[in-house]
């Protein structure tokens, strides 16, 4: 069978003619000459060493020729050659730069056809991505051309985009091999390396998004890519590679972690930023990647802030790219082109950095006595629109919040002016009632605004006090969580409390939120009863009859929702909730008198008597009469992007990345939310 073979080939190897009559034959004597390769490979048959240097020089003879260019034929006489080049004896005669050679003929013809994804399948049913693999995991002199390598390299960057090539590689341990070319300590920086370094992170970052990430989060293998980093500083390509493999790995929460036990690693991606600032699309991603790590490691915030000087690169790459926006909008999106939107991605990317690093205390407070933060985000607040720059809007507003919390004299956002301007910026956004986020967004950052007494006037002087109300009837139980705290320090200020109750239907719709609320849901119950407490607080106050009778029968069965829905395993913070539920309920429930038929329009309820939920935690010029306590607001401690805490039912959809609160009423929401606050936009 070997002769006869060997007969066929040699036949069609000596005439173009023959194969052009014949391409059907000579696909069949592909195959019979794969499965005689298989026999060889196996030990199977007589003298298979003679017959393997025999058969390597038919196929390399074969894929010399020009009409054997075909990828019909090309792929499975690759096999075949790659197999026999490996088998003992085959070379025998071949001089080694010509085994190179061929190596590196074979290398570069399926290279060109790995361009094309339309092939990705047929790498994967002609058996090709294994025997590649081998090659380049070879120490063999003839393997070991740097040539080679890049070119093989290439192929399986090219051919990992496809699903199962990805499972197949990562299977055969592709992250080890291309982690090797990575690993050497004979890098030296130089052009030539970086070629072939190129390639390698261009696969790892196609394998770094599936099952295989955590083979990426060794020690040793978060030093390989942070030395490529800092051994090729301004190689903007393969930079812009390794940026997207440590996009990919910080969506998960293990990365995080493992990035935290090292802060050498972040302070080399901060370097690496700060080395190329022009360079807009490895900015994006290397502010997405130190956005993700800050998100959810405090550690990472304090190593970023000060140990590698981010409170000052953030500002200044914020105040650059901010100013590169306002001058491609002035050009007009026509001849600004693709570009401006970029410019935009990025800012969304260092507004997000900005408002993670804020959790910080220590970088929170900096920050916000920096004109170089506060300026260029009350200037983005009031260029964009949510309408047309959603996420920049909603990072921008979250940033704000963040910064809000921190009630220091220092603190540029509670200038009197800025307090004004936020007033201002936030009314039209409170009014995009479509947008869900952009609702909470604000809902959070009035909550930390009106703990001043000015911003509480300025909110009742625009009518946001009257939106807050209308909001309550809302059906995101997160924004009414945050709308109610907003409107516990309102309702806790004298003038704003008579206003509230003369003006709108509050205590209606709190007594309406308390009955639908799930009793299950002691935060959001919690809070509208502080608001109400709050409201009562001054006995001069006229209460419409109805409500109240509502608000003594909601209150009264607090305590047997209370009891019902119990549980041995709740958390601190839920028995801590409940328990104020039940004693502030309790207390307002004493103040409110039992409404006698024929009741005339109004009725007041008792003077308090000094109970209250704690101090209300405003600034020293805030209300202090008529009650010596007043309801305190939830507490809002700064918080990552792209969340919405409060109370959800059961049965909704919450969002898979950790850190992030947000929760929807179907899946698809939810996986549109994923992608739209927690991908990267690479």
């Amino acid at each position: 069978m070997a002769e006869a073979l060997l007969a066929r080939l040699q036949d069609l190897g000596s005439s173009k003619e023959r194969r052009r009559q014949n391409p059907d034959l000579l696909v069949q004597l592909c195959d019979r000459m794969w499965e005689l390769v298989s026999d060889i490979q196996a030990g199977r048959g007589t003298s298979p060493q003679k017959f393997a240097s025999k058969l390597l020089r038919e196929v390399m003879g074969l894929m010399d020729a020009k009409d054997m260019k075909d990828p019909k034929f090309l792929f499975k006489l690759s096999r075949s050659a790659l197999t026999l080049l490996k088998t003992e004896g085959s070379t025998a005669g071949f001089p080694a730069s010509g085994v190179q050679q061929a190596y590196l003929n074979i290398a570069q013809g399926l290279f060109k056809y790995s361009q094309k994804g339309e092939h990705d399948k047929d790498f994967l049913s002609e058996n090709l991505i294994e025997p590649l693999l081998e090659v380049l995991e070879s120490q063999a002199p003839e393997c070991c051309s740097n040539d080679l390598r890049v070119y093989i390299a290439g192929v399986l960057k090219n051919v990992s985009h496809d699903e199962e090539n990805q499972r197949l590689l990562s299977e055969r341990g592709a992250v080890t091999v291309l982690f090797k070319l990575l690993s050497g300590e004979s890098l030296t920086g130089s052009p030539k390396e970086a070629q072939l370094l190129i390639q390698a992170t261009a696969a790892l970052r196609n394998l770094a998004g599936g099952r295989s990430h955590a083979e990426f989060l060794r020690e040793d293998r978060l030093d390989a890519l942070t030395r490529v980093m800092s051994l090729f500083p301004v190689h903007v390509e393969l930079l812009t590679n390794v940026s997207r493999i440590l996009a990919k790995l910080t969506l998960h929460a293990e990365a995080c972690e493992a990035f935290a036990q090292n802060g050498a690693h972040m302070r080399q991606i901060a370097k690496t930023l700060s080395a190329n600032p022009d360079c807009t699309p490895l900015t994006l991603r290397l502010a997405f990647v130190l956005g993700n790590l800050t998100e959810r490691s405090d550690r990472l915030r304090v190593i970023f802030a000060f140990d590698c000087e981010g409170t000052a690169l953030a500002p200044q790459l914020l105040a650059k790219y901010w100013q590169k926006e306002r001058q491609l909008a002035r050009i007009g999106p026509e001849q600004a082109g693709s570009g401006i939107k970029e410019v935009e991605e990025v800012l969304v990317k260092l507004v997000r950095l900005l408002a993670n690093i804020a959790i910080s205390p220590t970088a929170g407070a900096t920050l916000a006595s920096s004109s170089a933060v506060v300026d260029p985000l009350l200037d983005m607040l009031g260029a964009k629109k949510i309408g047309e720059s959603e996420e920049l809007v909603l990072n921008v507003v979250a940033a704000v919040t963040n910064l809000l919390f921190y009630d220091v004299p220092s603190n540029l956002l509670f200038q009197e002016d800025n307090k004004q301007l936020l007033c201002r910026l936030f009314r039209p956004l409170l009014l995009e009632s479509y947008n869900v986020e952009a609702l909470v967004e604000t809902a959070r950052a009035l909550g930390n605004l009106s703990r001043h007494a000015d911003a509480r006037r300025c909110m009742a002087g625009l009518r946001i006090d009257e939106i807050l109300v209308i909001l309550l009837d809302h059906d995101d139980p997160g924004l009414v969580f945050y709308v109610c705290g907003a409107l516990v320090n309102l309702a806790a200020d004298p003038e704003c409390s008579v206003r509230l109750m003369n003006s709108s239907p509050i205590a209606r719709k709190l007594g309406k939120l308390l009955s639908e609320a799930p009793p299950d849901d002691p935060a959001l119950r919690l809070v509208a009863v502080k608001v109400l407490t709050n409201l009562s607080l001054d006995p001069s106050i006229g209460w419409a009859p109805t409500d109240v009778e509502a608000i003594h029968s909601i209150l009264e069965q607090i305590p047997a929702d209370c009891e019902e829905v119990a549980m041995e395993d709740d958390d601190e913070q839920t028995i801590s909730d409940r328990n104020q539920l039940l004693s502030l309920s309790h207390e307002l429930l004493l103040r409110l008198p039992q409404v006698e038929p024929g009741a005339g329009e109004q009725v007041r309820l008792a003077a308090p008597h000094g109970a209250g939920a704690g101090a209300a935690g405003e600034e020293d010029g805030s209300p202090t009469s008529p009650t010596p306590k007043k309801a305190d607001a939830p507490s809002d401690r700064p918080r990552t992007g792209g969340g919405t805490a409060g109370l959800q039912k059961d049965h909704e959809w919450a969002c898979r990345f950790a850190g992030c609160t947000r929760r929807f009423s179907s899946e698809a929401k939810m996986v549109a939310h994923m992608e739209r606050r927690h991908a990267a936009k690479a």
